[in-house]
């Protein structure tokens, strides 16, 4: 079986009143890291982990209607697949 792997990235929705933003970042936080300084989200997933691809697609999709997070995705070209992220 063929595995990919994708960086995804989120920018958490600014304009939400505090609690709101509190609540999307509670949200995000357990499948993302999380820059502050960008209000962005990164997180680098593989398709050998289904589960965890699942978990954090579905949290993402969830942010973005609850919240406006904004997601992107990017495929790692295979002859990077295995660099790290923060090389990325």
């Amino acid at each position: 079986m063929d595995t990919f792997d994708v960086i995804l990235t989120a920018r958490s929705n600014t304009d939400l009143k505090p609690e709101e933003f509190e609540r999307q970042k509670a949200m995000i936080k357990p499948v993302m890291e999380w820059d502050p300084s960008t209000s962005t989200w990164r997180t680098r997933i593989s398709s050998s982990r289904a589960e965890q691809v699942g978990n954090v697609i579905n949290t993402l999709f969830e942010a973005a209607r609850e919240y406006g997070t904004v997601v992107t995705v990017r495929l790692v070209p295979a002859d990077q697949a295995d660099a790290t992220v923060a090389s990325d």
